[in-house]
């Protein structure tokens, strides 16, 4: 059983990892987060692309048989460069399209919120994606959000005065819905919620994430079912981070739900 390769710029992604974990029990994972390089929703879409192919090589690597892409960003910049590097018989779940198509499934017309870094909302796809569903789509870049979560998640919470600013004064009163479009928002969901109106539904992409992947598996493993068996030495959660600073191994614990340590892995491919 080949191990599940997750990444993302950071531990936000963590949220998605605890959720694969929950719905595809025991598969072993390999879990890197490149800390070195955070954040991605501040940079160019050429540089994303060029770390997010990095991580992918050192999964596969790793013997990875199938990669979960738990960054928006990378997501919304990257997701053809990975797939090209992954090549046709490994599967790749991006965060985007799993939410974009739960949303569209429950909702066939109205408009739908999406908050995410500036790179994410920069790039179009989550606006596009809505749009050829049927659905309007507003979004607005909140690119202090996550580094004020980084900051802040030993207690748990950020300054409401920066969650107002961005999403105060009726901005999204008129959606339906608002699609956390980064893997750290959920961590701060309720006081996200707080400043909306209570008819509209916040919509975390890690347990839709996570269904998307299952169900990629188990096509992965029905085409594969006269293949020999393939095996692993990996039978356990492995979590890599390519810089490690204490504030990071404190901080995990709070994205995954448990604990976990962490290990520092220098990527071994092309150089910066």
């Amino acid at each position: 059983m080949k191990p599940i390769g997750i990444f993302d710029s950071g531990i936000g992604g963590l949220t998605v990892a605890r959720a694969v974990s929950e719905a595809i029990p025991g598969h072993p994972i390999v879990y890197f987060g490149d800390t070195a390089h955070l954040p991605y929703g501040e940079k160019s879409a050429e540089l994303i692309q060029h770390y997010s192919v990095r991580i992918a090589r050192e999964l596969l690597d790793l013997g990875c048989g199938s990669l979960v892409v738990a960054c928006n960003s990378a997501s919304s910049n990257a997701l053809d460069a990975i797939r090209e590097t992954a090549g046709p018989g490994i599967p790749v779940i991006d965060v985007v399209t799993p939410a974009v198509n739960w949303v569209s499934s429950k909702y066939d017309e109205g408009t739908i919120g999406v908050i995410g870094t500036r790179a994410t909302i920069a790039s179009g796809w989550y606006q596009s994606l809505l749009t050829h569903a049927g659905l309007t789509a507003q979004a607005k870049a909140t690119p202090l959000l996550a580094s004020a979560i980084e900051e802040g998640f030993q207690h748990g919470r950020v300054s409401s005065a920066l969650i107002e600013a961005y999403l105060g004064q009726g901005a999204f009163d008129s959606v339906k819905a608002i699609i956390l479009g980064c893997t750290h928002y959920p961590l701060i969901a309720n006081q996200i919620a707080a400043q909306l109106p209570s008819h509209i539904e916040l919509v975390d992409s890690a347990h839709v994430v996570a269904h998307a992947l299952k169900l990629a598996i188990q096509e992965q493993l029905a085409n594969q079912i006269s293949a020999p068996a393939s095996s692993s030495s990996l039978s356990t959660q492995r979590f890599l981070v390519s810089d490690l600073t204490e504030s990071f191994a404190l901080g995990a614990q709070r994205f995954y739900g448990s604990p976990i340590a962490l290990q520092e892995r220098k990527l071994t491919t092309a150089q910066d």
